[in-house]
């Protein structure tokens, strides 16, 4: 009772709050009298991958201009490397020659707002923070324009103010810009300023400047239509909704989402998972990747305190894959070095299974070289009776250009049929010696009844672990064919709160590039014997023997008929058994804007090793096949079709049975039986781009899955009855329009 009183008499004030500040905001207009342009030329940029930091002054330039509303710029690539046409859809990362440019909105902030344009007319924009490095999860509103030559290409365009939120009241904002030029799969990078993304100090390396900004308004409305045809059950599932994004001003913007359509127009990546591990997909729904940069909170173990995906998506508690959403809302507002954000999202019930309630609140504190940041998040899941409240805090400081750290606390209340609550929390902080010298540590605790993923996401909990990492930069070498090489070391010592001896790891690998820009990765790495608390799902632990894998990535220069990548990894695991994976992979323009990407994969194991629920554990001969098939037709600038075809298929001849006892020793049980599995998975759609942020969308999907207790199939076999076996198989139609 007192925890509701407490909740409501929050809600009740933090309501109030807003009101007023909503009713101040609107009834106070600043009109900014300044109209200060200057242009600013930079043709010296440093080489800082490899990281030489030579000075070229005759290959890139950059021209730009700021007044009260935008940044105008004009960048010369003087002399390109060899024109690399690749499969590109706007808003991810690019692999051949492209440009960045890198804004700051405030210069005491942490985040990094990341515009890129390469030769072919394509784009992302996404944003960079030290504690989670670059996401493409944000969209903004901005222009470009490209001209391509032989022997030069160029970008000309414009960011807007309105796309930021300022952390201050004053006509005058300080912010930070920044320049680069990336190569063929990043493998030489140019920079307007001694310092690459990733590096420590990058956000303090970049070029401060003050400008006047005027304080504009934005509103954008964005209807949709989505028809949904299932070809299996021939019915159909029509959606009208939309999403309002309103900046009243610089500091104050509201984004609302009603009866949202949040239809699967990209396939996620198809993964069979049989481990305790969940797997990670990223947000690409457009309301849940705007305005959303102010929920940065991470940690190790791959922990956010706010997934979105988890809002309408997979739950980590109920046995259901998605749900509708009635109604999302989020509020950010600016003031001073404070930023608040209050997020809220409510699901559809579903065959009489009430949706869930997402609520998220983040402040956060820019100082000058440091910030500090409070989290608080709730879910409510009435199927079962389960209320999940997340609290955090979490600091980080620039001590100087070559030294950060990140520190982090989390805790977690659970009130359901068993009430639960524990804490967790983190150091991590990264140190470099003369450009070349790269430390990096990581001490976290996470306590075993530590539950985050009604709204978050971390890989495992019941962890006490330390991690570092050394890595050495060879900018140049004296070896003839090799421009540049990295050595580094990693060592990681864990257990967890039953003070059980966990596997200890320490590794060594070197990367290094060949002169003609091909690239070559190897590594080994050991694991000492000890206990997997995980594979029983929190049952008795089991013993794993020592175990250890060489690891072997190449990947080409560009080629006439295009590029190939292959990977090896061969070891020990498990309970001693041999083990192999390998992969290889080729990118090629078959004709003229048409592009194909080919990926097989292989994976075997003498002791694969399979949950089969309490403390059993069965071990197999275990194989598992996957082919990926992509291709892209590009039209025009607007118009494009894309086509992904996805197989896997696996077999597992059973060795033994086994029960785990509280020493992680095996007793034996009957042998299980073999088994085959395969999944399919097939998209093609066609997309026409009315603008940046509108589009048409037309595809067709389906997916299948067969599963069987024998090896009777071969793996042509298996492909084919896991397409003949849909479960999903139909026609997606949308449209989603921007005004």
């Amino acid at each position: 009772m007192t925890y509701y009183l407490f909740y409501m008499l929050f809600a009740r004030k933090f309501y109030n709050a807003i009101l007023t500040i909503l009713l101040t905001l609107i009834a106070f207009s600043l009109s900014a009298d300044m109209n200060n342009t200057a242009q600013t030329t930079l043709s010296n940029f440093y080489v800082v991958q490899p990281r030489t930091l030579h000075d070229v002054s005759d290959e890139v330039e950059a021209i730009f201009t700021i007044d009260e509303q935008q940044l105008i710029f004009e960048i010369h690539v003087k002399k390109p490397q060899a024109y690399v046409f690749k499969s590109q859809e706007n808003d991810n990362d690019f692999t051949n020659e492209h440009i960045r440019i890198y804004i700051a909105p405030n210069a005491d902030a942490r985040a990094v707002f990341v515009f890129a344009v390469n030769h072919q007319k394509s784009f992302f924009d996404g944003i960079y923070t030290e504690q989670s490095g670059l996401s493409t999860d944000w969209n903004g509103q901005w222009d470009y324009e490209v001209e391509r030559n032989d022997s030069y290409w160029k970008v000309t365009g414009s960011i807007g103010w309105k796309n930021f939120l300022f952390n201050a009241t004053a006509e005058t904002q300080t912010i930070r810009v920044g320049f680069a030029k990336y190569g063929n799969d990043a493998q030489r990078v140019l920079s307007s300023v001694p310092s690459h993304i990733g590096h420590t100090g990058f956000v303090q390396a970049l070029q401060q400047i003050n400008i006047g900004v005027e304080n504009q308004s934005l509103l954008e409305v964005f209807p949709y239509y989505s028809l949904n045809h299932s070809l299996l059950d021939n019915n159909e599932i029509q959606n009208v909704g939309g999403e309002v994004f309103w900046q009243a001003n610089q500091h104050l913007s509201v984004d609302l989402s009603i009866n949202p359509d949040f239809g699967q127009i990209e396939l996620n990546e198809l993964v069979v998972n049989f481990s305790a591990i969940e797997v990670f997909f990223s947000e690409q729904r457009p309301f849940f990747t705007h305005n959303q940069s102010l929920y940065d909170v991470v940690g190790p173990e791959n922990l956010l305190l706010v997934h979105t995906p988890r809002i309408g998506g997979s739950s980590a508690f109920e046995d259901i894959n998605s749900r509708q959403i009635t109604a999302a809302a989020r509020l950010n507002y600016a003031s001073g070095q404070l930023s608040h954000s209050l997020l809220f999202a409510s699901e559809n019930d579903n065959d009489d299974i009430r949706g869930r309630d997402f609520i998220a609140f983040r402040s956060k504190l820019n100082a000058e070289h440091s910030t500090w940041g409070i989290s608080a998040n709730i879910v409510d899941t009435p199927s079962l009776a389960r209320r999940s409240s997340v609290f955090g805090i979490d600091y980080f400081s620039t001590i100087s250009d070559t030294f950060n750290i990140s520190i982090g606390l989390v805790g977690s209340v659970i009130d359901a049929t068993k009430d639960t609550s524990d804490i967790g929390g983190w150091l991590q902080s990264s140190f470099e010696i003369n450009n070349t010298h790269l430390h990096d540590l990581t001490f976290f605790v996470y306590g075993n009844e530590l539950e985050i993923n009604d709204f978050g996401f971390v890989q495992r909990v019941d962890r006490k672990q330390v991690e570092y990492e050394y890595t050495y930069l060879l900018p140049t070498t004296s070896i003839g064919f090799i421009e540049q090489m990295t050595i580094a070391a990693e060592v990681e010592v864990k257990t967890n709160f039953a003070n059980e001896m966990l596997p200890n790891q320490i590794g060594l690998s070197s990367e290094f590039v060949a002169i003609n820009d091909a690239l070559f990765e190897i590594g080994f790495e050991v694991q000492t014997a000890g206990k997997d608390d995980l594979l029983t799902r929190q049952y008795n632990s089991t013993n794993l023997d020592s175990s250890w894998v060489f690891e072997t990535v190449y990947e080409s220069p560009e080629l006439d008929f295009g590029q190939l990548s292959f990977e090896f990894n061969y070891g020990i695991e498990n309970w001693s058994g041999r083990f192999f994976e390998s992969a290889i992979s080729m990118e090629t323009e078959l004709l003229h804007n048409v592009f194909a990407q080919a990926t097989v994969s292989e994976y075997r194991s003498n002791s694969w090793l399979n949950w089969e629920g309490v403390n059993v554990v069965n071990e197999y001969e275990f194989a598992e096949s996957a082919i990926d098939l992509r291709l892209n037709y590009r039209f025009s600038e607007y118009q494009e079709i894309r086509l992904r075809f996805e197989l896997v298929a696996g077999d597992g001849i059973a060795k033994s049975g086994n029960s785990i006892d509280k020493n992680g020793e095996r007793l034996m049980l009957e042998r299980p039986n073999d088994f085959s599995f395969s999944e399919a998975a097939f998209q093609i759609r066609y997309k026409y781009s009315l603008s940046k942020l509108s589009a048409v969308f037309l595809s067709y999907t389906f997916g299948g899955e067969f599963e069987e207790d024998i090896i009777g199939n071969s793996r042509r076999g298996l492909y084919s009855r896991a397409i003949a076996n849909k479960n999903e198989h139909g026609l997606f139609f949308k449209a989603r329009l921007q005004f």
